[in-house]
């Protein structure tokens, strides 16, 4: 729509015009510069839109937030693109009115035309934006409840044997499987069925196989509430509301939201119908959701349909040595007299790692007397009464360990842990109440002495491998071993303790000093038994008791119920109680607590009581009172806290009706002052929960050795377990607002949080004169702060926060920096984490980092949009400890290090784990350039050979780099926002091989490559997702443009390789590219030593396996090899076929195949070329189904060994003579299916 005006107008821009309109119509160009000023309005007007669609999102995620919603990501980074659009508007702008350089009759038509374009592409920007917002659906999603993830699992505990090993990929592998829903993992107790059930977990999870990952106990007598309990806390769904509890239907209807959602019943002992008793659905109801079960026993398997079954073996001789070598501390410079001992020792422990670990452990270090010993044991003992031979030998060999425990209180702490039911979680502080009222330590006067030798004796057993670690505070039974501590414990003379399982029918468990009834084995109690000999009584959740019961427990010391419904009038014949423990119990008769004379410990934790009875001040012999989260409770009678002379732990926290009298409280006459606290002599221990309104004035704690107190913050109960990890051995303050009252604990503090604390413009000198036992500071708007230290204070200690090792920063808008003048001595030179969020005026990390952090371990930051970078390089230069790093919603960040760009080799040498997400400026991953090769200054180079795992998510300007090979967890995804188009290799290094110089190099998300010369042994798992233009790789599943996975050189160079799987590549040609280099490369020829399983899929363009020269001792251990699905696959292996005759052909063994399956493959024509003979000696399953045109031929001998021999092209006369010529073979037709095993 050219002007005759315009020609002259626009004679100074003719060559930008010229340009463009080679590739575009004239009449668009034209409508740039003439439609200029509509342009601009429109794109004023798309501004207004976005600004008011932003506004109504903001106030969206506002809503979300009090409701106590997590946002979603895909919104976040919805609201920073239109953050940074709006941005770049003001530019835009600017550039309108500031570079106008025309007069009212005469524009610059190159610049209009210029500016009129940008118009157009942020009108069509904001266009695609606006459309994001229409089709946004909910912002937020509820918080996942404290229940840990699977993530918190520990992969150091799995022992990965080749039965391990194996029975882990095939399950991987089933995971993948959209047919397959129910997978069953099962073996023999103690064999680790239970660990690697964990780590299938966890690394589903590594691999974005599953959104969520649940697992949750069977055990032997199921209790199904509890189960749908832990699986409904794991989705955040209460199984609980006001109507009572919530049908299996409801559970089921909620996981069905689950898109994908792996759960794992671990320890099935028998069928269970998971739709109707639980409430899970799968199969047709769900493809989503998908369960994994653990069982001991095979037929659990096939009753409940599993359709992959996986069995776990116990580990062979040399791994069960390797294992036994390493927990015994044996080397080849031990004492060969030992050696033949321990291998002997190893004999009897029959593969179980539950029998090698501790046995191994217990003889770490010992004499060679002490070696022989313990062979004896093994040798002379048997427990005939265990069915299973191979649990008896565990058995056995659990026995010496137990036998090398040095005191009987050890061995006592041992037993009393396995009188709590099967895979519970024990807590430590039960054990310590146990052990005071057992009066298990002589001559200890105080709980704290107890506490530590009991503390002392669960580090020992840990050590042993007899008890296992579950959090700070808690432990674990192995279900073998609790079996075994129960047989001790009811077969020895000197100890008799037992659960409800293992009572003998008889009245002679009359005799038993020590009883469970915490498990879900019996409804009710027995009766008619006077139980004279108890000292020790457990009782689980709504049990029928009476006080008839208890009568004959003239002896009873310790009693602990859970879920009762119980009169105290029930334990009044029990004189000698010293421990009384009524967990979530509903009591009545509570008067009768002030004649219990010898109760030392007593706790009531979330009872329903209202209020302490007076008569409770008579308990003069009492050290411990646990009040925890007795929600009813509003208070105590006056006087009668100090009346509890004897008291030195008393925990109220979780109390949220709790009152205290105050000066002008109405109720003074009616309750206890917190100033009576205070007056308790042998108080050491005290948490609590506390408005800051019962505060009397002027009130201050005295110091104390432990405490936990929370002032203006009140604990929820989901918060339990969390809480018990910490007490109560911390020192913790929680304050909001006012810390006036907590003035003398602030000296022993050693985790501090603050919440909107003002009129303090530092914490030291300002709170206090140096928290030189500070370890945990978590700091939230407090907004007066402006420096953590203000060392222009004279009185500031040379030693202040020198013990620092966590600091939290949230919402801390005015904190300027850590210390405003020279530091003190050693300040945060133990700081091990760091976490920083929402704290937008952080430009300069300088403001955290102007001191050497010789000691940080994990830095995580979030949400510092101003932040351009983390850390200084003089400051990187002291991080040699930082394992952890985490980055999320940096919308400025561009660099980690920012620093100059030279070659820097010995930077964050330590780093394991790197995590970054939505930074969509972030463009290097650390700032090291190759500059020794020549390379050009953006191929990055990281030295780390610690980096264990790269996450990147959403961070689309990422520039290509290279990475040690020393990484196991690679994952990228959502980087489809760039496309670069370059590939990096890089050249061998001068001066030979070095272990500090194997590189997998990443480059453009278009294509992978890794250089010449190096191992790539390391990495175990590479996930890649929404990678749009990636096309090579070299760990491969659903990349459909691939062409081929190894180069020669990287296949030269994989002697580790175990497994190869690749499934869904459909546009895979080569496994190994076909070699176009010199000959002299052929003369180190290629090999897979230790490749045992070749699992390809669905890969439509793949027409051979490997080439045949890789056969000739190239595959030396291969066992398993599946081919599924590859519709142009023509030969296994592929090559020339030798001029030979057939006397001369050439035999090929592979002794290690096991499995050899050929399916659905249309078009392969043969195994092998004619000429080549195979042999499988070892092989136990053949299927070819599905391979019509096929012309190897398999037959089997009379020793059982398969062959497999391609057939030249012949009649059928010439077939059948060859086979009546050897009839002492068995074989199949050519072409025909078959499904073989030996018999």
């Amino acid at each position: 729509m050219g002007c005759g005006f315009c020609e002259a107008a626009l004679s100074n821009t003719v060559g930008t015009l010229v340009v463009n309109c080679v590739v575009k119509p004239v009449g668009r160009q034209l409508d740039y510069v003439c439609r200029f000023h509509d342009n601009v309005e429109k794109l004023r007007e798309k501004k207004r839109e976005l600004a008011d669609a932003r506004t109504r999102l903001l106030l969206k995620i506002e809503e979300a937030k009090n409701r106590l919603l997590l946002i979603q990501d895909d919104v976040q980074n919805l609201q920073s693109r239109a953050d940074e659009t709006l941005s770049d508007m003001g530019t835009l702008e600017e550039e309108i009115q500031l570079n106008k350089r025309c007069l009212n009759w005469c524009p610059n038509w190159s610049w209009r035309y210029q500016l009129s374009k940008k118009a157009m592409k942020k009108i069509q920007d904001i266009s695609e934006l606006l459309d994001k917002f229409g089709q946004l659906g909910p912002v937020g999603y509820p918080a996942p409840t404290a229940l840990p993830t699977i993530d918190f699992l520990c992969s150091k505990e799995l022992v990965f044997s080749k039965s391990s090993e194996t029975a882990f990929y095939q399950i991987i592998e089933a995971l993948k499987d959209e047919n397959i829903n129910m997978i069953g993992l099962w073996g023999m107790g103690g064999v680790g069925k239970t660990t690697l059930a964990r780590e299938v977990g966890s690394q589903a999870q590594n691999l974005n196989l599953f959104d969520k990952v649940v697992i949750t106990t069977v055990s032997q007598k199921p209790n199904l509430e509890r189960i749908q309990d832990q699986i409904a806390q794991y989705i955040g769904f209460d199984m609980k509301n006001e109507q009572g509890r919530r049908s299996e239907q409801k559970l089921w209807l909620r996981l069905k939201n689950e898109q994908r959602i792996l759960i794992i019943l671990d320890d099935i002992w028998e069928s269970i119908n998971l739709k109707e008793k639980i409430g899970i659905p799968i199969g047709d109801d769900h493809k989503g959701c998908k369960v994994l079960l653990t069982t001991r026993r095979q037929q659990v398997c096939r009753a409940m349909d599993c359709q992959n079954v996986v069995q776990l073996d116990c580990l062979n001789d040399d791994e069960a040595w390797t294992l036994f070598e390493k927990k015994a501390g044996l080397d080849d410079f031990s004492d060969d007299s030992i050696k033949i001992l321990a291998n002997q020792i190893v004999k009897k422990c029959g593969g179980l790692p539950i029998a090698i670990v501790p046995l191994g452990s217990a003889l770490k270090g010992k004499t060679h007397h002490e070696w022989q010993a313990a062979y004896r044991r093994l040798k002379d003992r048997r427990l005939t009464e265990i069915e299973d031979v191979n649990e008896e030998n565990a058995y056995v060999c659990l026995e010496a360990s137990f036998d090398y425990l040095k005191n009987m209180e050890t061995k006592t702490c041992f037993l009393l842990c396995s009188l709590f039911p099967e895979d519970d979680e024990i807590y430590v502080e039960n054990l310590v109440g146990y052990a005071w009222g057992l009066e298990l330590y002589k001559g200890m006067d105080s709980i704290k002495d107890v506490r530590s030798e009991v503390l002392a004796s669960i580090e020992t057993l840990k050590n042993s491998g007899l008890l296992l670690d579950c959090g700070e505070r808690h432990v674990k039974m192995h279900d073998v071993v609790r079996q075994f501590a129960l047989w001790i414990a009811s077969s020895r003379k000197e100890i008799s303790f037992g659960t409800v399982e293992t009572l003998p029918m008889d009245e002679s468990f009359k005799h038993y000093t020590a009883i469970s009834f915490e498990t879900d084995q019996t409804d009710e109690l027995p009766k008619g038994v006077g139980f004279p000999c108890l000292k020790l009584l457990l009782l689980g959740s709504f049990m029928e008791t009476s006080s008839e019961f208890f009568e004959g427990m003239k002896a009873l010391q310790v009693c602990a119920l859970k879920d009762q419904l119980i009169s105290l009038a029930a334990f009044k014949f029990n004189m000698n109680l010293r421990t009384l423990c009524l967990i979530d119990c509903e009591l009545s008769d509570i008067s009768i607590l002030g004649k219990l004379k010898s109760l030392h410990i007593l706790s009531l934790s979330g009872s329903d009581i209202i209020e302490l009875p007076t008569e409770a001040g008579d308990l003069e012999n009492l050290r411990l009172l646990d009040l925890s989260y007795c929600y009813n409770l509003e208070g105590f009678p006056p006087n009668l806290i100090q009346r509890l002379s004897d008291l030195e732990e008393l925990y109220l926290h979780g109390c949220r009706s709790l009152e205290w009298a105050t000066e002008n409280s109405t109720k003074k006459e009616s309750y206890s002052s917190l100033s009576e606290l205070n007056s308790l002599p042998r108080s050491a221990v005290i948490s609590l929960d506390i408005s800051s309104e019962h505060l009397p004035h002027g009130f201050v704690f005295r110091r104390l050795w432990s405490f936990d107190v929370c002032i203006g913050i009140k604990r929820e109960r989901r918060y339990r377990k969390r809480d018990l990890e910490t007490w109560p051995i911390s020192r913790s303050l929680r304050i909001d607002k006012s810390v006036d009252a907590c003035k003398q604990l602030l000296e022993d503090v050693e985790s501090l949080q603050l919440n909107k604390v003002e009129g303090h413009p530092n914490l030291i000198p300002s709170l206090d004169l140096g928290f030189r036992k500070l370890t945990s500071l978590d700091l939230r708007q407090c907004h007066s702060m402006q420096c953590l230290i203000d060392a222009s204070k004279q009185q500031v200690p040379i030693t202040a926060l020198s013990n620092l090792r966590k600091l939290s920063l949230s919402h801390m808008f005015h904190l300027e920096e850590m210390c405003n003048a020279p530091q003190p001595q050693g300040f945060l030179q133990k700081l091990e984490e760091v976490i920083v969020s929402d704290c937008d005026i952080i430009q300069d990390p300088q403001v955290a980092y102007k001191c050497l952090l010789q000691s940080l371990k994990i830095v995580e930051i979030k949400r510092c949009n101003n932040l351009k970078y983390i850390f200084l390089m003089s400051v990187a230069n002291s991080l040699g400890q930082l394992q952890t790093l985490k980055i999320k919603s940096c919308s400025q960040l561009e660099h980690i290090i920012q620093g100059p760009q030279v070659a820097y080799k010995c930077l964050l040498q330590s780093l394991r784990e790197v995590c970054v997400s939505h930074c969509n400026n972030w463009t290097f991953l650390f700032l090291i350039v190759l500059l020794s090769y020549g390379r050009d200054v953006n191929d990055i180079m990281l030295t780390q050979s610690s980096l264990q795992k790269l996450k990147v998510h959403n961070c689309p300007q990422l520039t290509h780099f290279i990475i040690s090979t020393t990484i196991q967890v690679l994952e990228f995804s959502e980087m489809t926002e760039k496309k670069q188009i370059n590939n990096v290799t890089v050249p061998e290094r001068r001066g030979g091989t070095s272990t500090c110089t194997e590189y997998l190099t990443i480059s453009n998300f278009e294509e992978l490559f890794e250089y010449s010369g190096y191992n790539l042994s390391s990495l175990k798992f590479l996930t890649l997702s929404k990678l749009t233009e990636l096309r090579v790789i070299w760990s491969v599943g659903n990349c459909r443009r691939l062409r081929y996975i190894f180069s020669p050189t990287i296949a030269r160079n994989l002697p580790q390789l175990c497994t190869l799987i690749i499934a869904h590549c459909e546009k895979l040609e080569q496994i190994i590219e076909k070699d176009q280099t010199s000959s002299q490369h052929h003369l180190q020829p290629i090999c897979f030593p230790k490749l045992n399983w070749i699992n390809i899929i669905n890969c439509e363009n793949l027409k051979c396996l490997f080439p045949i020269t890789l056969v000739h001792g190239g595959l030396p251990n291969l066992g398993l090899l599946y081919l599924k699905r590859v519709s142009k696959l023509e030969q296994v292996f592929e090559g020339d076929e030798p001029n030979v005759s057939r006397d001369e052909e050439k035999v090929i063994h592979l002794p290690g195949l096991i499995d050899l399956v050929l399916g659905n493959l249309p078009n392969l024509v043969s195994f092998s070329p004619r000429g080549y003979h195979f042999v499988f000696p070892s092989l136990m399953d053949l299927r070819v189904t599905g391979c019509p045109n096929i012309t190897t031929r398999f037959s089997v001998d009379s020793e059982k060994s398969m062959h497999a021999k391609t057939q030249a092209c012949q009649s059928v006369d010439e077939i059948i003579v060859e086979e009546a010529a050897t009839a002492q073979e068995t074989a199949w037709p050519i072409g025909s299916d078959i499904e073989w095993w030996p018999i």
